[in-house]
């Protein structure tokens, strides 16, 4: 079985566990993860099975904006392609617009040829790159997604 839920600081070693086993550069560090988790006008969270943790997605939020940007997300390389990824960006979307939100944004390597395809399929669209955007010199491109918010003043 399956579940998404928020990470809390419990969750810490698990995360940059995960985090070094996937990402060669552009890690987050266990100070950043400890901010992010505990002080960051933000939301982590997690998607786990009895065994391990399968992922993670870090949503940050301006508080005078009405975006979300992911700011990360992980899924083990053995939990690939089993619709995890999908559901934490529907996750987070139910999240977002929840909260009044219009739009989520994200930046993805324009190397990243699979995660690109995945944020497409669900409706994000590129409006611009970043050029040496990454620590070793890649370049992002930048996605954005619009949300259709229920008016909440009828």
């Amino acid at each position: 079985m399956v579940h998404i839920s928020p990470a809390t600081l419990g969750d810490l070693q698990p995360l940059i566990d995960l985090e070094k086993a996937i990402f060669t550069y552009d890690k987050i560090s266990r100070r950043q993860f400890r901010y992010l988790l505990t002080e960051a006008n933000g939301f982590m969270i997690k998607i786990e099975n009895q065994e391990m943790l399968l992922g993670y997605m870090m949503l940050l939020r301006r508080k005078s904006s009405r975006n979300i940007r992911i700011y990360s997300i992980c899924i083990r390389d053995e939990a690939r392609n089993l619709g995890y990824g999908r559901r934490l960006l529907s996750y987070a979307e139910e999240t977002a617009i929840a909260d009044n939100c219009n739009s989520i944004s994200l930046e993805v390597s324009v190397e990243n040829i699979a995660a690109q395809r995945l944020y497409e399929s669900v409706g994000f669209t590129a409006y611009g790159k970043k050029m040496n955007y990454y620590d070793d010199g890649g370049a992002a491109l930048l996605l954005k997604k619009q949300l259709v918010c229920e008016d909440v003043t009828q």
